[in-house]
């Protein structure tokens, strides 16, 4: 269950990482994309974080080892939503 999400989630949505990954402790960004594997259920985003293009969950390890919406140096980071907090709206 995704216990430490804040609805709504919306593309444009300002968030701060919350997870457990140090890379991104306390980073902010912006939902680009919100996205779910299992039924349609929307579980995930795409979250740009200025300054980690390329780096973390958008590295490229090569051609033949890029997952569905991970690792293609584009910007957006590949993230679970209990592992975003919703900032600067009213929760």
């Amino acid at each position: 269950m995704l216990e430490n999400v804040s609805w709504p989630m919306k593309v444009g949505s300002l968030v701060k990482y919350v997870g457990s990954a140090a890379m991104y402790r306390d980073r902010v960004g912006i939902v680009a994309k919100l996205y779910g594997f299992i039924d349609e259920r929307i579980d995930s985003a795409l979250v740009h974080f200025a300054g980690l293009e390329g780096k973390g969950r958008d590295e490229v390890v090569d051609a033949s080892n890029v997952r569905a919406n991970r690792g293609k140096g584009d910007g957006l980071h590949p993230m679970a939503l209990d592992e975003l907090k919703i900032i600067g709206e009213n929760q």
